[in-house]
């Protein structure tokens, strides 16, 4: 008997062998896989790219990412380079370079010190300032030191626990208390103009008053 639909299909270059196989169900599920993959693909990348924008800068302590063998020479005693400085901050001496975390009693008034705002420490807070070559003192202060610091965070202490007890007299007491404490980045140290030293000759110690 004559088919028509199959007449149709040799027409249009096609058979109905390839029909009842299912071959282009076959080539549509190809592909969908194939587009998936492709999205998985980009998914991938966009989530490698995410983590090469946010790498972090500092450690769970506070302290700039170094390799293993840059810490274990700065351990050693390699000097690191760069300038350092001894300040007068919130009742405490700190020494202090760049990239440093300082931990001080809660900073007053808030709205001055609040979070994100940067501070130029000058003067008579700035006690000594140095690096590998030359040395400063202050009497007191370093003239035309300066050191610039930024407020990360304020928060509260780790809970320290206070105890205390009277033997034989059933006379306890237990409480807790946590200091509100300000957290602080210091940007950078700058010798007083004329005083830094180019190139890597040594020099004699200098008093600035």
């Amino acid at each position: 008997p004559f088919d028509p639909f199959s007449a149709f299909l040799d027409e249009m270059g096609q058979t109905v062998d390839s029909v009842e196989d299912g071959g282009d169900a076959g080539n549509s599920d190809d592909i969908e896989e194939a587009e998936f993959e492709e999205y998985d693909n980009q998914d991938e990348e966009n989530d490698e790219d995410e983590e090469d924008e946010y790498e972090p800068m500092y450690d769970t302590t506070g302290a700039p990412l170094r390799p293993k063998s840059e810490r274990l020479a700065l351990r050693a005693g390699y000097p690191s380079g760069g300038n350092f400085a001894v300040i007068y901050l919130a009742g405490f001496q700190h020494k202090v370079t760049k990239d440093d975390l300082l931990v001080v009693n809660k900073l007053k008034p808030v709205s001055e010190w609040s979070v994100g705002s940067t501070h130029t420490i000058k003067g008579d807070d700035v006690l000594l300032v140095a690096n590998q070559y030359k040395t400063c003192v202050g009497l007191p202060g370093v003239a035309g030191a300066e050191v610039d610091v930024m407020v990360e965070e304020i928060t509260r202490d780790k809970t320290l626990v206070i105890f205390k007890k009277r033997r034989r007299k059933n006379s306890r007491r237990k409480n807790g208390f946590r200091r509100q404490v300000t957290f602080l980045r210091v940007l950078d140290v700058r010798m007083p103009e004329g005083e830094a030293v180019a190139d890597g000759s040594l020099e004699s110690e200098s008093i600035a008053a």
